[in-house]
């Protein structure tokens, strides 16, 4: 955390200095900034809010209340209650409270439901998190293979100049013709060509990467490498033992079922207004009149006290005709909410059973491609030579090269890809982050 805050505080100055940021970091940023979480965080803190107002109505609702009249003409002298024609004023307080006593189990009902609602909300919440730090981690190794990319491109991009220099050299000293030349600067401009794709890739991999963080691109930052995963490997990937432990655990899943569980208490609370309820309501008053002369403001007060206790009792007559169908629609929400659970599932199975299998594939073509990059290097090892030698062509060479350029890029893509797919197995494996990093 005290690396999270230092960081922070360094953003604005990012230009100065270059900074290099983790994926750990990365998620940090990500937590604070991106506004899809902060959406889900707010729904979070909506859902608490509703809970407080569904219980305060278990409570007494106290009141004070005071009221200052000015009269004028034919009126009722509140003190005497006998008709008057004059300007007098007149002013009471009073104070009570209501509390109600039997309710059929509505309000108890409402509050199971609003605190599920806050636990799917609080899940939700999570869930949220957990899918934009997937796309933040997709990102991130986006950002580290198109960087491996432009190393590669900028190395075939120096190999060409060379060949050119040298090629050069050969044309003034009249050991080469210029058609030598032209072909070999063909193969300059054709890897200046992919090297400013592979620039242009790179670049656009940081800005979707800074954007998914919410924070101001900047070219001094540099990411941090991943290292493979030595205990996530094929031999330890089962999908159905994987999904079996995350429907389990996953906050997706906690917050469907949670969700669906809520309207089971609506339900409830629906019914109970079709049975009587009971409420207690009390009130003690005082008024002063201007017309009693006899007493001052305070004794007026004290000599017209009043209270009352009264204890209503409510019957619904015909109370299922307006509850039914607010029932009906309660029960088509609730199997919605279990539709919707099932998606989820059926969501999170198949985005298992894909990760297990594109981490088997991603495992078999590194390795081939690692291989292709091997022999392909010592194929282009012998034409170089014997292209230096003057026994062989430009076009063995290029297309030699060619080849093992494609190779390169295919072996470093591949790379990457296993890694990210290494980290979001262990993801689904856990239920966390913890360790994935």
């Amino acid at each position: 955390m005290k690396r999270f805050i230092v960081l922070f505080c360094l953003l604005p100055f990012l230009g100065q200095a270059q900074t290099r940021l983790s994926l750990a970091d990365c998620v940090e940023l990500l937590a604070k900034n991106n506004l899809i979480y902060q959406q889900g965080t707010l729904q979070a803190e909506a859902a608490q809010a509703q809970l407080r107002q569904t219980k305060s109505q278990i409570l007494p609702q106290i009141y004070i209340s005071a009221n200052q009249s000015l009269n004028l003409g034919r009126s009722i002298d509140q003190y005497t209650n006998e008709y008057i024609d004059q300007l007098y004023t007149y002013n009471s307080v009073s104070t009570g409270f209501q509390v109600p006593v039997y309710q059929a189990g509505r309000l108890a009902n409402q509050a199971r439901q609003g605190t599920l609602l806050k636990e799917s909300a609080m899940e939700n919440r999570t869930a949220v998190l957990n899918a934009q730090t997937i796309l933040l981690m997709q990102g991130y190794v986006n950002v580290l293979a198109t960087k491996a990319l432009l190393e590669a491109a900028d190395q075939q991009l120096a190999s060409s100049q060379q060949q050119v220099d040298k090629v050069q050299k050969q044309v003034d000293a009249g050991t080469a013709g210029n058609n030598l030349l032209a072909e070999i600067k063909a193969q300059l401009a054709n890897d200046k060509y992919l090297q400013i794709t592979a620039l242009s890739n790179y670049r656009t991999a940081r800005l979707a990467l800074f954007q998914r963080m919410n924070i101001t691109p900047d070219d001094n930052v540099e990411f941090e490498p991943l290292l493979p995963k030595e205990n996530i490997t094929p031999a330890t990937a089962n999908a159905s033992e994987l999904y079996e432990n995350a429907s389990k655990s996953f906050p997706e899943i906690r917050s469907a079922e949670l969700n669906r569980q809520s309207y089971k208490y609506l339900v409830k609370s629906i019914k109970a207004l079709n049975y009587p309820s009971l409420d207690l309501t009390t009130n003690v008053r005082a008024f002063y009149a201007s017309t009693n002369r006899n007493l001052d403001y305070f004794n007026q007060l004290n000599a017209t006290r009043n209270g009352s206790i009264n204890l209503g009792l409510n019957i619904p007559i015909m109370g299922r005709w307006v509850t039914r169908p607010r029932v009906e629609l309660a029960k088509v929400q609730e199997r919605q909410a279990q539709n919707t659970l099932d998606i989820t599932n059926q969501q999170l199975r198949q985005s298992i059973e894909t990760a297990v299998l594109n981490l088997n594939a991603m495992a078999d073509k590194h390795a081939a491609a690692e291989g292709q990059v091997e022999s392909l290097g010592a194929a282009f090892a012998v034409v170089e030579s014997k292209f230096n030698a003057g026994v062989s062509s430009i076009f063995e060479y290029t297309l030699s090269k060619a080849k093992l350029a494609q190779a390169q890029g295919i072996a470093i893509q591949t790379k990457y890809d296993y890694l990210m797919q290494q980290r979001l197995l262990q993801y689904y494996r856990q239920g966390d982050w913890q360790g994935v990093f």
